[in-house]
């Protein structure tokens, strides 16, 4: 039995689960009670009834739970974290209850390995920062990220990274989620770095792939969450330590949790692209985001070495984007000469004539 202490955050590890100290709150204390209570009676079962050669599985999805630790451990990305955020730093949500809510912004990073169906020689790993709000622009309580990667046996049957992804506002208009393959972040045995946009919070591969995004991502004065530990949520139908909350309808989370990142159009896609490149994951709504931003000078600016082979404007070395580049390099005024290139750029893409141009 493996017992850690972990002085900071004043958590007890056994094994892979987490318990709290004895600052843990009442109805923490009387669960404990009754349980303590039930294995007295003979009602629950010791651990001298469960049998030594079976490992503890319990999110019931065939992956021993010391095994799926030890995965999210080797593989935990390296957070580097605005100091100015307004959230401070991802939190540690308290366990049992229905409704997240927060015990304390201390950096605790949730972790998820499931296996792919059809897939016995694939894992997928989410790691998620979650915090108390975003306070961007349109900002709410509660804000639900995470980065994910793709774990594929090598010859000697070891695990290794073979794709990443990196969440930024999915599943909006605004979606600048990236995946890359693991070699081009010199990733496959370890976590890379994760940009995290100040306030935002979304997930980036490159520091320069943030501003490239559609809500004015900065990830500027970021400091690295060295100390940040993984929690194992476990499935939606059979949560681990504690996270009920998981399945809460105030974030997006249980969606998250329930799909695949890497999904095969967009795999195949960044296959067909240098093997160096970052891509955009939904490349079908740039020229939308581009149209949107206007003058900001998210779109603008230094190249990324982003491509999106199947959209009508990509952020790379492209002549596309090169209307944009251009501008904001040779003049200071980005908000006007940035907003002319995009516009531009979005029309030319998408055959559109210039309305202002008479015929």
């Amino acid at each position: 039995m493996l017992i850690e202490v972990h002085q900071r955050t004043r958590r007890v590890r056994i094994d892979s689960v987490y318990w709290r100290d004895m600052q843990m709150d009442v109805a923490w204390a009387m669960r404990l009670f009754v349980l303590s209570a039930l294995l007295f009676l003979g009602l629950a079962p010791s651990p001298a009834q469960v049998s030594r050669d079976t490992p503890l599985d319990s999110d019931h999805d065939g992956l021993p739970d010391a095994t799926e630790q030890s995965l999210l451990d080797q593989f935990r990305p390296r957070f580097l974290i605005s100091a100015s955020d307004c959230s401070v730093e991802p939190a540690e949500f308290t366990p049992f209850l229905n409704n997240p809510t927060v015990a304390a912004d201390n950096g605790l990073i949730y972790g998820q390995v499931f296996p792919l169906p059809g897939r016995p020689d694939a894992l997928e790993l989410h790691y998620y920062d979650l915090w108390r709000k975003d306070c961007g622009k349109a900002g709410h309580d509660l804000d639900a990220e995470h980065v994910s990667v793709l774990l594929a046996r090598d010859d000697t049957g070891s695990w290794k990274a073979r794709y990443w992804y990196a969440a930024a506002h999915e599943d909006t208009l605004c979606d600048a989620s990236q995946i890359a393959r693991a070699t081009a972040l010199n990733a496959e045995l370890r976590g890379p770095d994760i940009w995290v946009s100040d306030n935002k919070h979304g997930a980036f591969l490159s520091k320069k792939a943030c501003r490239h995004g559609c809500g004015a991502d900065l990830c500027d004065g970021t400091e690295p969450l060295d100390h940040a530990e993984v929690v194992n949520l476990g499935e939606l139908s059979a949560p681990m330590n504690g996270a009920t909350w998981a399945q809460s309808a105030q974030w997006p989370l249980q969606q998250k949790m329930a799909r695949t990142d890497f999904v095969a159009a967009r795999t195949t896609r960044l296959e067909s692209l240098p093997a160096s490149d970052i891509a955009w994951a939904s490349p079908g709504k740039r020229p939308a985001q581009a149209a949107i931003l206007g003058g900001d000078a998210a779109l603008g600016g230094t190249e990324t070495g982003l491509r999106a082979t199947d959209s009508a404007l990509t952020v790379a070395d492209t002549n596309t984007s090169e209307a944009l580049d251009t501008a904001s390099h040779k003049t200071g005024n980005a908000l006007v000469k940035s907003y002319r290139g995009v516009k531009k750029a979005v029309r030319a893409a998408a055959g559109i004539k210039n309305p202002e141009r008479k015929k």
